[in-house]
């Protein structure tokens, strides 16, 4: 809306309609009403604020009210207050700058506002391990998205440009030396392993698979008739012996695997088992580069050992999932086989799609996806401080790659709680949809990619859930 038709009566009448029903002193009812009006974009960045004096008077409060609004606003960067200019509207910080504070030296009054903010805007997804949001990714200026499109679009590995830039992408970012012959774009993992599976999985063939699982594969052969055997896993991915003793006793086995953590041993033992048993290699680089642990980072993925091994990967992860792109790294057998089986699929996802992807992905640097992992590290690390503050309890497993934790919790099966959580508005994704073995049904895995004050929020109400969970059980004869 023109700012010079924004009279106060505008913002008493729509941005802060209601601001009277909220609790608390009036400051703070009229700061959380205008932090809510800056998140349902009613008022946007660079929007100027009323006058203080006007906005006091049509409000019937004291100018007093007004200023200490602002300030609490000011505090919590919403707004910032220019001399002699007035007060504007921030612009929304990239979820990769640095983090407010949350330590003894933050404004309480801020934290509060923070909370309160979080507290009003919905539901709150922790079973998405994606980012959440689109402010980390790289500007790209104006884009017509066709501009790059070639011939009719109906290209069946996926555009030219695309393939090109995820090659690039794998071999300088993630270490994994590719050319686009070797890709099929798909619309996502699921999708490629949904091809995979139609390829190169018949029914009655057997998957081996870490438990619990982040989807992937078996959730992806769930009804399709292929037997899977759940093997441990820790924080760096799956137990090599156990992967080695369970394919052993199997004919030509699946091995399905994230190795965004992998070690060096762990890497050439599970080759090693490869080899030995004739297994067909499925290795899910979808959170490949958001590595979050001590030293340099894992080892190159396996693929880049061993051409036989078939590397599947998403832009979810580390871009945005409504690009819904993700590929397939096959060798050439394989994918001409992929290609041939792909028309009773899902297609790709359309090229205006594909277009953006290229020009997110050759925007991508060092520097941005380190700032993306720094930020990822201190959010994991407030979740773990909050969880352990809140509900000490639980016993979170922090993660070394990736964009989620596993917590597990005192029960025998987090269905219920789950279930309850969702009644205090935050969705988790129970240890059931993640466990073939059922050894994890007490777990519950928590994205960590929200805003602070987003995870702060939902804690909040994980643990008022917990309280009547708890209560529940207590009941029960």
């Amino acid at each position: 809306m023109d700012q010079r038709n924004r009279d106060v009566g505008w913002w008493l009448r729509v941005a802060l309609d209601g601001w009277q029903d909220l609790p608390g002193p009036r400051y703070r009812r009229l700061a959380a009403a205008l932090t809510a009006a800056v998140e349902r974009r009613l008022i946007e960045a660079g929007d100027r604020l009323p006058a203080e004096r006007p906005l006091a008077a049509a409000l019937s409060v004291s100018r007093g009210t007004v200023v200490r609004c602002f300030d609490e606003l000011a505090a919590s960067g919403v707004v910032e207050r220019t001399q002699g200019s007035g007060t504007f509207v921030r612009a929304r910080p990239s979820w990769t700058g640095a983090l407010p504070g949350h330590g003894a030296g933050e404004n309480p009054a801020s934290a509060l506002l923070r909370r309160r903010h979080a507290g009003e805007s919905g539901m709150i997804d922790l079973s998405l391990s994606v980012p959440a949001g689109t402010d980390h990714l790289p500007r790209l200026g104006a884009l017509d998205p066709l501009a790059e499109a070639e011939g009719h679009g109906l290209h069946p590995a996926g555009t030219t440009g695309l393939r090109t830039a995820l090659a690039d992408h794998l071999t300088h970012r993630l270490r994994l030396p590719t050319t686009p012959e070797q890709l099929i774009v798909t619309s996502g993992t699921r999708h490629a392993l949904s091809l995979l599976a139609a390829a190169a999985v018949p029914p009655g063939r057997t998957v081996v698979a870490a438990c619990p699982y982040g989807g992937g594969l078996p959730g992806t052969l769930a009804g399709r008739g292929a037997r899977i055997v759940g093997v441990p896993a820790d924080a760096w991915g799956i137990d090599a012996g156990a992967a080695h003793r369970a394919a052993s006793r199997l004919s030509a086995p699946v091995l399905h695997m994230d190795s965004a953590a992998l070690g060096a041993s762990r890497r050439e033992s599970l080759l090693h088992t490869a080899r030995r048993t004739g297994a067909l290699v499925v290795e899910d680089l979808a959170q490949a580069g958001l590595y979050l642990g001590p030293g340099d980072g894992p080892e190159p993925p396996l693929a880049a050992a061993d051409d036989g091994v078939v590397a599947v990967g998403s832009l979810s992860r580390t871009l945005w999932a409504g690009l819904r792109v993700g590929w397939i790294r096959a060798p050439e057998a394989l994918r001409d086989e992929l290609l041939h089986v792909r028309p009773a699929h899902d297609p790709a996802p359309g090229v205006p799609s594909q277009i953006w992807a290229a020009r997110l992905l050759r925007a991508v640097d060092e520097t941005w996806l380190e700032r993306l992992r720094q930020a990822l590290r201190a959010r994991r690390d407030l979740l773990l401080a909050l969880l352990a503050r809140h509900l000490p309890a639980w016993r979170p497993e922090p993660p070394v790659a990736g964009l989620s934790l596993w917590v597990t919790l005192p029960v025998t099966d987090s269905e219920t709680y789950a279930h309850l959580a969702g009644r205090y508005g935050v969705v988790v994704a129970p240890g059931a949809a993640h466990c073939v073995c059922g050894r994890h049904r007490a777990g519950v895995r928590l994205s960590i990619a929200e805003a602070p004050h987003r995870l702060e929020a939902a804690v909040d109400r994980l643990a008022a859930a917990w309280e009547h969970h708890a209560r529940d059980l207590a009941a029960t004869p």
